[in-house]
């Protein structure tokens, strides 16, 4: 879906168009729901946030000068996420406050969420957003707070450390 269909959505939405919402979520929810999986790691909070996330867009769409709306989806995403992992690290004992990670197995999926899993939580977001979220570096960039040259190294450095791993 193209940023202009995601603006005129976004302009439905303030309208109060229900079927905007339900096109917007139909078009929206998957990627979010990979990005939201890839930083808290657990399924069920996965969800919740996920919900919470469209619950927000439906409540109080951005405005029309949200000129990005896939990123401002994006960002209430990664916010929700950064608060709930805060909230959980806080509630946990230090032993159990790390995340743990998927055991490689035989099947390319389970290797490629653990290569993932050995990123620093800043690339497997990065990673995430670009590949998974569909956004552009510039938009990746804008919503991390850090300058395209470094989202672009970062994001090479990432994949040719989940190529490694993936190569042995």
């Amino acid at each position: 879906m193209t940023e202009h269909q995601l603006n005129s959505l976004f302009s439905a939405l303030r309208r109060g168009d229900r079927e905007a919402f339900h096109t917007l979520y139909e078009a929206l929810s998957p990627p979010v729901y990979t990005v939201l999986l890839r930083l808290v790691g657990d399924r069920q909070s996965t969800e919740d946030l996920l919900q919470e996330t469209f619950l927000r867009l439906y409540r109080s769409p951005p405005g029309p000068e949200v000129s990005h709306p896939r990123a401002w989806v994006f960002q209430v995403a990664r916010n929700l996420a950064v608060d709930h992992l805060r909230a959980r690290r806080a509630s946990l004992p230090l032993e159990d406050s790390g995340l743990t990670v998927p055991q490689p197995d035989l099947d390319l999926g389970l290797d490629v969420e653990a290569a993932l899993a050995r990123l620093s939580p800043e690339d497997r977001l990065l990673v995430s957003l670009h590949l998974n979220g569909g956004l552009r570096f510039r938009e990746c960039a804008r919503l991390l707070g850090i300058p395209l040259g470094t989202a672009l190294r970062r994001y090479h450095t990432a994949m040719g450390r989940v190529r490694d791993y993936l190569n042995g």
